[in-house]
């Protein structure tokens, strides 16, 4: 199934795990609600500018992935 813009699907019955699909229905990312959420905005934020290349960024290093990434 192919759509017009990226989409969350649930995939159990409870609506506790999500996926995200592209356009062209290939998953890119699974996990809570929010995770694809964050995904799908970062995402369309990205594509809204497709001229303008993010700047770099300086991440601190922490022992914990999730802290590492900021919003």
């Amino acid at each position: 199934m192919s759509h017009s813009k990226p989409i969350i699907f649930p995939l159990d019955a409870n609506g506790t795990i999500y996926a995200l699909q592209d356009e062209e229905g290939n998953t890119i990312g699974t996990g809570s609600r929010e995770v694809c959420e964050v995904l799908l905005f970062m995402i369309t934020r990205n594509a809204a500018s497709p001229g303008s290349a993010p700047s770099p960024t300086k991440v601190s290093l922490r022992p914990n992935v999730r802290a590492a990434i900021g919003l």
